[in-house]
């Protein structure tokens, strides 16, 4: 129910009032959370998990020097792992709220929660129904 200093929003007030009862519900804010919440979720996938590609490298050109490099298998620090996630964070969250927000606005549309034109939230003037003079 939604109220505002003790008046139903949600429904008609009175006659010739502009108030109208809501045709339904916008899913465009639910579907923004979870796609925030889904976009952090595969941040911490990403990050976190492994390259993908350790029993193959990806082909390189020979160096001139031998880089110190760590051993293969080796995990990173946790300061990197810590900074990624920081880092990540801040891109992955709103870009998964705004697919969120765009999938929320293509179901509502689909289920048809668009304002209905009735006649109580159009009325018509009271001499509108008589014949002109």
């Amino acid at each position: 129910m939604l109220t505002f200093l003790g008046l139903r929003l949600d429904r008609k007030a009175s006659t010739g009032s502009s108030f109208v009862t809501m045709p339904g519900r916008n899913l465009a804010k639910p579907f923004a959370i979870a796609g925030f919440i889904l976009a952090e979720i595969y941040m911490l996938f990403t990050v976190l998990g492994h390259y993908g590609r350790e029993s193959d490298p990806l082909p390189a050109p020979p160096l001139a020097e031998v880089a110190n490099a760590p051993a293969r298998g080796t995990p990173p620090p946790l300061k990197a792992q810590l900074t990624r996630i920081a880092i990540c964070s801040i891109f992955f969250g709103p870009f998964g709220a705004l697919v969120g927000t765009g999938v929320g606005l293509l179901v509502s549309g689909i289920r048809g929660d668009f304002r209905q034109n009735n006649n109580l939230s159009n009325p018509q003037s009271p001499g509108a129904s008589s014949p002109p003079r």
